[in-house]
């Protein structure tokens, strides 16, 4: 499975689309998915050792000593935390790619 949360936080890309309306409409969808997901799905933990490393650019051992955790606490946070997001951000964009596909047919 592709790294979406990864791709996003640190390439700022995760769409490899040729056409830019595409790409636009994809990383608006999930800009806007994105804080729910986190939100939503993920433990205030997870929320918050996610947020560390991709916002502020912690290492887990930072982000261990910040929150008086052990790095493979921290760790386990982290990965199961990606793996919630990777996996809802790949429902999303299922739907995000079946939508764009029926609406630029029905503009041909």
């Amino acid at each position: 499975m592709i790294d979406l949360i990864e791709n996003y936080y640190v390439n700022q890309n995760i769409f490899d689309y040729s056409d830019i309306d595409t790409q636009k409409v994809s990383k608006n969808a999930v800009e806007c998915v994105l804080p729910l997901i986190l939100k939503n799905e993920l433990t205030e933990r997870q929320r918050i050792c996610l947020k560390m490393k991709y916002v502020q650019n912690l290492s887990q051992i930072e982000i261990s000593r910040k929150l008086h955790l052990s790095q493979p606490t921290v760790s386990r946070h982290i990965a199961l935390a990606k793996d919630v997001v990777n996996n809802r951000l790949s429902y999303c964009l299922v739907v995000l790619n079946r939508a764009n596909s029926i609406w630029l047919k029905s503009n041909q």
